[in-house]
């Protein structure tokens, strides 16, 4: 790994990373707000429940991942990791380094220039793969300290162990930890960054809509193993079912494509 090409590389996305991990820390904090203010609202002495919260929709279920709790904290956090704004905060943050790692130094016709030195095409890919890791890390890093921040300020969400909270955003980490590395492999094999950018965030918003589908629809339940997002599922983890089976795919996702990623750029032509 060559850590010149990796401080480079985070010293390129450290404000639009900082911005974004504050963005992450302020939604999973305002989320758990609403989850204190929610449930004394409707769970309080005399508070009337509307049949939607008690018995949600099937579509609003399988949106959240294929349980929604709108009477717990934990059932909050859960929300909170599926919801659209924190899903996009963490794609950013996920592709931020890692579709631009080979396809944006093609395109600016300096990646001839920077192998020239003593710098060999594995590290320079291994110093971008850890770079994005970093921002991947950092964005769930200021998440984390969000839902922290509100297990110690808003009442009810101590009831949620700090133990459990910390594996479930480990489980998050390793799904956008996968998904980076496979933007990485989407890069290598790309010589234009917006190309790359473009497919890459394509791959997370296809893997949600097909899990979102199968939980929807039974005829096609089967082709949520297909995707990601099927293997973070925070309800479970909260509530303590096994999730350490789910957690190894990804991390063997993540593997894969990192190795495909070596495998592929050690061997394409970079005059094109």
């Amino acid at each position: 790994m060559s850590a010149a090409v990796y401080g480079h590389a985070v010293r390129q996305v450290v404000r639009a990373t900082l911005i974004v991990s504050v963005g992450a820390a302020a939604f999973c904090y305002l989320v758990l707000l609403s989850s204190s203010l929610f449930i004394q609202d409707f769970a309080g002495p005399g508070g009337q429940v509307p049949e939607f919260f008690r018995t949600p929709p099937k579509a609003i279920e399988a949106f959240l991942g294929g349980s929604a709790d709108f009477f717990s904290a934990e059932g909050w956090l859960s929300a909170a990791l599926l919801h659209p704004v924190i899903l996009s905060l963490q794609t950013v943050g996920a592709v931020m380094v890692a579709s631009g790692a080979v396809a944006a130094e093609l395109e600016r016709g300096s990646l001839d220039l920077v192998l020239t030195r003593p710098v060999g095409r594995g590290p320079f890919l291994m110093g971008k793969a850890l770079a994005s890791l970093t921002t991947v890390t950092a964005v769930h890093a200021g998440a984390l300290a969000g839902a922290l921040l509100a297990r110690v300020w808003v009442d009810g969400v101590d009831a949620i162990p700090v133990g459990s909270m910390l594996t479930t955003f480990a489980g998050s980490w390793a799904l956008f930890s996968a998904l980076s590395m496979i933007a990485l492999l989407i890069s290598t094999r790309s010589s234009l960054r917006g190309r790359s950018v473009g497919a890459a965030v394509a791959v997370v918003v296809g893997s949600f809509f097909l899990n979102f589908m199968a939980l929807l629809f039974d005829d096609i339940a089967g082709l949520r193993y297909a995707s990601p997002f099927h293997y973070f599922r925070p309800a479970d983890i909260l509530s303590g079912d096994p999730y350490l089976p789910d957690l190894l795919v990804l991390v063997a996702l993540g593997a894969v494509s990192l190795l495909g990623a070596l495998w592929w750029f050690g061997r394409r032509d970079l005059t094109r």
